[in-house]
């Protein structure tokens, strides 16, 4: 199994007494606040980044949690998509060639140096409210 890293945005931010009820259901999460947004930050075992996300989401939702969206960073979604059987998700090589063919048209500007920035966006934010 492999940690993997990722934030929940939630739709309410928790009071003490909640933030104190998911501390005791998961002890690989912070929860905190950033710019008024509620979320959690997940350093989760699991076998695929997928099962991580899932099972985080099963407990928030249980425990009466509204998830607005999940934040990846963009270098650990490259690690977990290098080990993605497409067949096993029912992608064919047709399908994955017409999925290739679209995503080309972009492809030239994500790798152009600008888009360096998102490779480590949380930082490059941190910095540019520093100043």
């Amino acid at each position: 199994m492999k940690i993997h890293e990722f934030t929940l945005i939630l739709a309410a931010d928790p009071n003490e007494e909640e933030a104190d009820q998911l501390h005791s259901i998961f002890d690989d999460g912070t929860i905190t606040t950033v710019e008024g947004i509620p979320q959690i930050h997940f350093h989760r075992e699991a076998f695929s980044l997928e099962a991580a996300i899932g099972s985080a989401l099963l407990e928030l939702r249980k425990a009466g949690f509204e998830v607005l969206r999940v934040h990846i960073n963009p270098a650990t979604m490259l690690g977990a998509i290098g080990n993605i059987d497409l067949r096993e998700r029912g992608i064919d090589e047709a399908q994955a060639a017409e999925m290739r063919a679209r995503l080309a048209s972009f492809a030239e500007d994500w790798e152009s140096p600008e888009m360096n920035v998102y490779d480590n966006y949380d930082e490059e934010k941190a910095k540019l409210q520093t100043r």
